[in-house]
């Protein structure tokens, strides 16, 4: 898979989002951010895709939510594709370290 592109609307606060990640040059996107400009709802999006969670706003759950994760084919990715770090999560951290 060389880019993901997404196509969020009323996704955890995220109102309209249409990007596309390449991945043809390198395998890893940054992402970096001010706080308040939606990394952590972008990063929700992709672990209730992992999860099987269906989408959802956050303060307004009655809005339909849209959550269209594809690749270059325009092929919804799988849920088993999909891998999110919680930046809290000390475990994880100490893993990274000991596996590194």
């Amino acid at each position: 898979m060389n880019k993901i592109k997404l196509d969020l609307t009323y996704c955890y606060g995220i109102k309209s989002m249409k990007e596309e990640l390449n991945f043809s040059s390198q395998h890893v996107v940054a992402i970096y951010a001010p706080n308040g400009s939606m990394k952590s709802s972008l990063a929700q999006s992709f672990d209730d895709l992992g999860g099987g969670i269906p989408p959802k706003d956050r303060f307004f759950p009655a809005r339909l939510s849209v959550r269209k994760i594809t690749d270059e084919k325009d092929k919804e990715i799988s849920k088993e594709m999909v891998f999110v770090i919680d930046p809290y999560d000390r475990e994880f951290k100490h893993w990274v370290k000991l596996n590194i």
